[in-house]
């Protein structure tokens, strides 16, 4: 059974960049868009332009992580899309989470 808090089919994802709104930092690029559901949807995305394939899948799992730590503190009903900047490949998680939580929040879509 696929899980309902992932964002999928692109159909979806073209929705999200041509009618959503997006908010960058150092790390990272959100494009954040309201769905009407009582959950939010989350896509994390790392381009070529970030690395080969170990270096896009480090990227993946620090915004995965980051974005585990402060899911409780974001707003449900939005579909969201994470992409890495190619400046992600030598930080730290701590640095992409302070990274993600400015964006998120600059966004509008938290408030702590």
């Amino acid at each position: 059974m696929l899980k309902k808090d992932v964002l999928r089919g692109q159909k979806a994802f073209d929705n999200v960049f041509s009618r959503g709104k997006s908010k960058g930092d150092r790390f990272i690029v959100v494009f954040y868009l309201r769905n009407n559901l009582e959950y939010s949807r989350t896509a994390f995305i790392a381009s070529k332009k970030v690395g080969n394939s170990v270096v896009r899948n480090r990227a993946a799992r620090l915004m995965k992580e980051s974005y585990r730590q402060i899911r409780d503190s974001i707003d449900s009903g939005y579909d969201i899309v994470f992409i890495a900047r190619s400046t992600i490949t030598d930080c730290k998680c701590q640095d992409v989470l302070k990274s993600m939580k400015s964006a998120v929040r600059r966004a509008g879509l938290s408030d702590k």
